[in-house]
């Protein structure tokens, strides 16, 4: 009895056609188009794009110090003040409340996540995304 409950509140929450999540990639910038699929193919009316893949502004904090070690993931990097000037003392200095403008958007050939929303005529452009052995490569191979 109990496990034919289960299965009719399992069959219950399927046919509400939860939130999926799906992978996609640009197509076209502008107007934004995402293929899903070579049948699903979604223009702007169908998609809402998450605010750190658009073109946006930030207020954030700057800190420099000489020779600091930087942990980067696949590997570390000393904290360097790039300077012709070889006799420069060792710096050290913090810029608070600077606003940073990131200027890039989606472009053709990103790889994106997108969240389907229930009902599926929605999408939100969640992140864009790297294959796993891409994930240290810059520029990021296609």
């Amino acid at each position: 009895m109990f496990d034919k409950m289960k299965k009719i509140a399992v069959e219950a929450v399927n046919a509400t056609n939860p939130v999926n999540l799906i992978y996609g990639t640009v197509t076209k910038a502008k107007p934004i188009e995402i293929e899903v699929h070579s049948k699903l193919k979604l223009t702007e009316e169908f998609l809402d794009i998450a605010e750190h893949l658009t073109r946006h502004e930030r207020i954030v904090s700057i800190e420099h110090q000489e020779s600091a070690n930087r942990e980067l993931g696949d590997k570390t990097e000393m904290d360097f003040l790039d300077t012709d000037d070889k006799a420069a003392p060792t710096t050290s200095y913090k810029h608070s409340y600077l606003k940073l403008i990131f200027e890039d958007g989606l472009k053709k050939g990103d790889k994106v996540i997108l969240v389907r929303m229930q009902g599926g005529h929605k999408y939100i452009v969640f992140d864009r995304y790297r294959d796993g052995e891409n994930i240290w490569s810059y520029p990021q191979k296609q």
